[in-house]
């Protein structure tokens, strides 16, 4: 992630469209803490929310462990690209680290 990319800001709607997330999530992760607007627009409840583009990316794409490939989450909690490299990791870890 570049420093130029984190400087720019996007608000809910641009991130909905960017990421091709829900509206609702948006405000989950700003709820939940995960996600902490840079600049509040507004009062209240109404304000609008601008985010660090690079923020988003990083909570929204992640990077396998095991075969190194970028991907889009489908869960926050999500740690691999696939069924594949989940099933790898476990044989690799219960293997004691030997080449599986």
């Amino acid at each position: 992630m570049s420093s130029q990319e984190h400087n720019i800001l996007v608000n809910v709607p641009q991130v909905v469209e960017l990421y091709g997330v829900s509206e609702a999530a948006v405000r989950r992760w700003v709820f939940e803490g995960i996600l902490k607007p840079v600049r509040r627009e507004g009062k209240g409840r109404g304000g609008e929310m601008f985010f660090a583009k690079g923020e988003v990316s990083a909570l929204v794409y992640g990077l396998c462990p095991v075969c190194g490939n970028g991907f889009k989450r489908e869960k926050l909690s999500q740690r691999f690209c696939s069924t594949y490299c989940r099933q790898r990791s476990s044989r690799l870890q219960a293997g004691g680290g030997r080449n599986a």
